[in-house]
């Protein structure tokens, strides 16, 4: 690997937190689970991440409630309920939430972000990036086409050439049910071919 070159690879797996047994489950029913806290938040996620997905109104504050909770399984909850919930206000309370976390939570939490960010909270996404890309391997499963286009875009401006892993690729092919959206748009071409071009 060159000094200045970020791999992008892909994992023939993307999260998915569906739970089928609870789309029939009453509203009412979930939220009953979702705040009990008795219940360790393992048990209460599925009945939280329903009620994400159905986009219900308080979903956001309690995850907010989530987030600055000591327990570190309650902020993981979080971010998986607001990456579910997935409206304009979940991505852009992921976006605070990445810009006030250590090194080691950001990079979590930009994976969140990446999978479901959208183009009006572009800019956001592309700050958090500029302070955080650098030169080595970078798992984009399951990024979205503006995410991977926004991360094109900054390792350009960084002088960054971005390359997808050959073994990744392959990955992606043998496995053809994952999500090839990302697979599309992710190789840039060496520094040097670009510099030729202008």
């Amino acid at each position: 690997m060159r000094h200045n070159q970020l791999i992008l690879e892909f994992s023939s797996s993307i999260p998915d937190y569906s739970t089928p047994s609870l789309q029939e489950t009453l509203t009412e029913s979930l939220w009953d689970t979702a705040k009990d806290e008795t219940l360790h938040i393992i048990l209460r996620e599925p009945s939280l991440l329903e009620l994400a997905r159905r986009q219900e109104p308080g979903v956001l504050s309690y995850c907010d409630k989530l987030l600055i909770s000591d327990d570190q399984e309650c902020w993981f909850s979080a971010l998986r309920a607001l990456e579910a919930l997935n409206t304009y206000d979940a991505v852009q309370r992921l976006l605070v939430v990445c810009g006030y976390s250590g090194t080691g939570d950001r990079k979590v939490v930009m994976h969140v972000l990446a999978r479901v960010l959208t183009s009006s909270h572009r800019e956001g996404f592309r700050r958090i990036l500029r302070s955080m890309i650098s030169p080595g391997t970078l798992d984009v499963t399951g990024w979205s086409t503006t995410a991977l286009r926004v991360l094109k875009a900054v390792c350009i401006e960084q002088g960054i050439d971005v390359e997808t892993s050959i073994h990744s690729l392959a990955l992606s092919f043998k496995y053809p049910e994952t999500d090839q959206k990302d697979t599309t748009s992710v190789h840039i071409r060496p520094q040097e071919k670009r510099k030729k071009r202008s």
